[in-house]
């Protein structure tokens, strides 16, 4: 086809019929995208993707959903992935149902997720740290698990209906509210964006203690924020802009370590340790004089459900990093010796519980939350007894 004939078919697209544009594109005159461009009607495009669709299934054999089906079992394809081979027909519900282990519920969760933009912020849009609460500070290296965390620590936290909100960074409630919302229906949050940082303040509330209140500022940054941090230094342009790391509060951090990716390490070669990066930071943070106000170091473990069956899991956690990040505790414990056992170090084994096709939640454990919010508890301090406490008595 010549240009002129295309561009005239192109100024009167709206006038023809969806078969014949269909089959226009099908010889590979025009594109679908250079109608569009030109303004297709969109009843006219709708029509279109239609029949693209139905050719497509014709197309697909029943041995290719099996090799789907496999790569889906294999992990290889996330939810949102499923739900778009669904939608276009390259994959059906029966085939999944018999030659995958989703169940029909999972299908539905597939079929029916909407996934929301994730409000990550940049430093210039946050506030600053709300002072005379206790900051919690979550490092580690991107796909760590830190979002998951935080999202499981939220939804464990409104079950248990511990949460006074806090109006003062309105958009990290809504991350919470989002990470938490994903999370209960079974889908994992996005990680954070590449500069992503956001801060949730709130007071939580301690039930068995009389309904005391204890004041935190929840603050997560990227793993490439960290690892910028790794590679030029803690600066305002890595972690410690609008004295997020440098004010009078107290503060508990928590190093995230990624078992999975660990693991994976003993094959793949993917640059600097886990392990080197966390003694980097550590030092820095001792340098930058944060130390002096941190309660609690705490090493938190994640994706344990991938532990050997059957063990100990606090006891594997602790023999998995005396053997493979010893020198991470012994730069922990020397840091600690200098200054003068002020912060404990404590280890965390952590699961959120059954995770498959790669952002699935098949099966949630809330142990871990549970027992991060005890020790939340009983490190941060308490600024009076809510007015809740005497309500409902």
């Amino acid at each position: 086809m010549d240009k002129i004939t295309k561009l005239q078919i192109l100024l009167t697209i709206n006038s023809m019929q969806a078969n014949d544009l269909f089959e226009l594109i099908l010889s590979g005159d025009i594109t679908l995208d250079e109608m569009i461009a030109n303004n297709l009607n969109p009843s006219l495009l709708t029509q279109i993707q239609a029949r693209q669709t139905k050719e497509k299934q014709n197309k697909v054999t029943e041995s290719d959903m099996i090799a789907t089906c496999k790569r889906i079992e294999n992990g290889e394809l996330n939810a949102g992935r499923i739900k778009s081979l669904l939608l276009e027909g390259s994959i059906n519900e029966d085939i999944l149902l018999n030659h995958t282990s989703m169940t029909a519920d999972m299908i539905s969760k597939v079929k029916n997720y909407q996934k929301q933009p994730t409000p990550f912020l940049s430093w210039s849009d946050l506030p600053p740290l709300q002072n005379g609460y206790t900051d919690l500070y979550f490092f580690g290296q991107p796909g760590s698990g830190k979002s998951c965390i935080l999202a499981s620590i939220f939804y464990y936290l409104e079950q248990q209906a511990m949460i006074i909100n806090n109006s003062y960074n309105k958009q990290g409630n809504i991350y919470r509210d989002l990470l938490k919302g994903e999370i209960s229906y079974g889908i994992l949050p996005d990680s954070t964006a590449v500069e992503g940082v956001n801060y949730i303040p709130f007071e939580l509330i301690n039930h068995e203690n009389k309904g005391n209140k204890h004041p935190l500022n929840f603050v997560e940054m990227s793993g490439e924020l960290f690892n910028k941090a790794y590679e030029g230094g803690i600066n305002a342009d890595s972690l410690a802009a609008r004295n997020y790391l440098n004010n009078t509060n107290r503060k508990l951090i928590y190093f995230v370590l990624d078992y999975d990716q660990h693991e994976k390490s003993k094959t793949i070669s993917s640059g600097p340790s886990q392990s080197a990066k966390m003694e980097s930071i550590l030092a820095q943070l001792d340098d930058f004089g944060t130390l002096k106000y941190t309660d609690g170091i705490y090493i938190v473990v994640t994706k344990t459900d991938l532990f050997p069956e059957g063990v100990d899991r606090y006891q594997y956690a602790k023999q998995f990093l005396e053997s493979s990040y010893n020198s991470f505790l012994v730069n922990c414990k020397y840091l600690q010796d200098k200054h003068r056992n002020n912060f404990d170090i404590t280890v965390y084994p952590y699961s959120i519980g059954q995770v498959k096709f790669q952002n699935m939640l098949v099966q949630f454990d809330l142990r871990s939350p549970k027992e991060l919010v005890e020790d939340i508890l009983a490190e941060t301090f308490v600024t009076k007894k809510s007015i809740l406490g005497k309500l409902f008595r």
